[in-house]
């Protein structure tokens, strides 16, 4: 590589967000030489590779709603018809609510923008949850232990059958295979970005410039193997955003935070082999994406391995991160053990004495409103913020994305369904704050 080179577009992080903005741009404007690059040695290794890779169209926003419901029917699309498996199955979400919850103000809003929308869920009530979920443990009366930890009862579930799991190595895989067919470009790894590239606009060449008074743009990158110059760079590094954007003075308006994942297999354990193939839920006989009413404690599902990965979505408590090393996405077996597993083990006794067998950690970049971000300043194409869900709006924000780089008023996302490309910027920001976050 030479030390420096110019590209029309370079699209700086190769997760799902960046491999699916980089395969929109390159489809839309095939005359463009857009470079994808990663400090990782392949596409998908990062945060995407860590995370629960869980999607639903369960939202209280309807911003969130049309984000998740069109990138999920485009995954099924590409899995049903255009033959290519993302592992996608839908074993549904369940959220396990206790009363208070359940007639909570802002349930009931759910509950109604799902209906205004089209998102399919259903309700099933104490009786129904104990006879279908085996050893569920709905009633905590006299269990001291479980009042000390402020456990609430289960008295309701929410479902929606559209949701699901899915492999986030073939999803990455599928956008990048795409892209790599149409780029004029080879995509680059192991480029290390150090900071990026803000000149004066135009240069006039002075020392020191850009200064206060000048016009300034983001012309490209400079990383490990040289400069590489772009009219438009793609941010999309999620928990890494605001280490590139804090040094040239633009507010990301995100956070970073660290989320662990512990595996768990059923093995020969009858009373955990009974719970992952609960029947009735789904068509996969399988027990669905759970989220327990307390301590923002979930599991999901993994079939292939015939066991199951516990996560917490944890709040107060954990500090947000700003995230620089792989070091700091190094999990905790101590977090498993004295905050999830007490938890867990209260409404589902089949974990009692569990250890994880394996376990990960990654970062999740939060916005303010829990909705996510797109939008072009100075040269920069900004796409994070996704709160913990990009890859549920993995598809709907590369074309967003690719929509605000081509200057189009509208994005069309799949199924024909359209959003106007300024609705996740900063300044003309149009969204309804999420509050269903796990």
């Amino acid at each position: 590589m030479s030390s420096e080179e110019t590209f029309d577009v370079i699209v700086v992080g190769a997760g799902c967000l960046g491999v699916a903005s980089a395969f929109y741009l390159q489809k839309n404007s095939p005359d463009k030489r857009i470079l994808l690059i990663d400090r990782t040695l392949a596409a998908g290794q990062a945060n995407t590779a860590m995370s629960a890779a869980a999607v639903r169209n369960m939202f209280a926003s309807s911003t969130n709603q049309l984000l998740t419901d069109t990138s999920i029917k485009y995954f099924e699309y590409v899995q049903k018809e255009l033959g290519y498996d993302l592992f996608f199955e839908k074993t549904g979400y369940l959220w396990l609510l206790s009363d208070e919850q359940f007639n909570h103000e802002s349930v009931k809003t759910w509950m109604e923008r799902m209906d205004k929308s089209g998102i399919s869920y259903k309700v099933y009530n104490k009786k129904e949850l104990k006879e279908m979920i085996p050893g569920l443990n709905v009633d905590f009366s006299g269990d001291e232990e479980a009042e000390l930890m402020n456990l609430q009862e289960v008295s309701y579930g929410l479902f929606g059958a559209d949701c699901g799991v899915l492999d986030p190595t073939r999803l990455v895989e599928y956008y990048f295979e795409e892209f790599k067919k149409m780029s004029h470009v080879k995509p680059r790894f192991g480029v290390e970005v150090e900071k990026l590239l803000l000149e004066a606009d135009p240069k006039l060449d002075l020392p020191g410039e850009p200064y206060v008074w000048q016009k300034k743009k983001v012309n490209g990158v400079i990383t490990n193997k040289g400069t590489l110059r772009a009219d438009v760079v793609v941010l999309a590094v999620g928990a890494w955003t605001n280490q590139l954007l804090d040094p040239i003075g633009i507010d990301s308006m995100t956070k970073g935070k660290k989320r662990q994942l512990f595996v768990i297999h059923a093995e020969d354990k009858k009373e955990l082999l009974e719970l992952l193939d609960v029947k009735g839920f789904n068509e996969l006989n399988c027990i669905p994406f759970t989220i327990l009413p307390s301590a923002g404690v979930y599991f999901r599902p993994q079939l292939q391995e015939r066991g199951f990965w516990i996560g917490c979505g944890d709040k107060v408590g954990r500090a947000y991160k700003y995230i620089q090393t792989d070091e700091d996405m190094v999990p905790e077996s101590a977090y498993y053990e004295n905050n999830m597993y007490p938890v867990l083990s209260k409404y589902f006794p089949a974990f009692q004495s569990t250890r994880p067998v394996n376990s990960w950690a990654g970062g999740y970049n939060y916005s303010p409103d829990r909705i996510p971000f797109v939008y072009l300043e100075c040269g920069v194409l900004v796409v994070n913020g996704a709160s913990g869900s990009g890859i549920m709006k993995a598809d709907a924000l590369g074309r967003i994305a690719d929509a605000v780089y081509r200057k189009e008023a509208e994005a069309e996302l799949f199924g024909g369904k359209k959003i106007p490309s300024s609705t996740l910027s900063i300044k003309d920001r149009n969204v309804e704050v999420e509050s269903v976050i796990i």
